[in-house]
């Protein structure tokens, strides 16, 4: 075996640090983790860290902007159908309110969506765009940065997180988690926006 072929060997099986974490090239972070599987033997793999949860621990934004933003992204997943599945068949969503279909829960989703974007200044504005992307997508703020920034045009990692960090705050102020605005539209995690 040549010293390079045993290198690679070596790196290969050695084991990451439970919390490690690094940042892919699409500038989302993965953390190495510890968890049990369905027979409860401990698993050790890589998981997807939170955009938000990321900004949310090294205080780039308050838990008031955090909050917002995870809200936005359930109505989101609501609205597109595209939220994290259920491993089990009844995980689906219920209305909470009598004879609500489904399609109409997607509708009040897709309003509250419209409505949360109208708030930031509209899906054309950079907080719409970078919600729109980051807390509705998943994409990371760099990935929004360089792929669609703004209008279509690629914009710095700096003003991408300002903008960001501005449509949260906004955002915050809008659903009421932010004391200091006027929101009116705060909501627990159980209520549905009704049409």
């Amino acid at each position: 075996m040549t010293k390079k072929t045993q290198r690679a060997k070596a790196r290969a099986e050695k084991k990451p640090r439970i919390g490690e974490e690094h940042i892919r090239p699409d500038g989302s972070v993965i953390r190495y983790v510890r968890e049990e599987d369905d027979d409860r033997k401990p698993v050790d793999h890589y998981r997807t860290v939170d955009t938000l949860a990321l900004m949310l621990r090294n205080g780039s934004i308050t838990g008031a902007m955090h909050d917002a933003g995870q809200q936005f992204s359930q109505d989101f997943a609501r609205a597109f159908a595209s939220g994290v599945a259920s491993p089990k068949l009844d995980g689906l969503p219920r209305s909470t309110v009598p004879g609500q279909m489904m399609v109409e829960k997607n509708a009040g989703a897709a309003r509250a969506v419209r409505n949360a974007l109208d708030a930031v200044g509209g899906s054309g504005s950079p907080a719409g765009s970078a919600l729109w992307y980051v807390a509705g997508l998943g994409q990371s703020v760099r990935e929004w940065a360089l792929r669609q920034g703004w209008a279509g045009k690629a914009i710095s990692l700096h003003e991408a997180k300002g903008i960001l960090i501005a449509g949260l705050g906004v955002l915050a102020r809008y659903y009421g988690y932010d004391r200091s605005g006027s929101g009116r539209h705060r909501r627990t995690a159980s209520a549905e926006a009704t049409p």
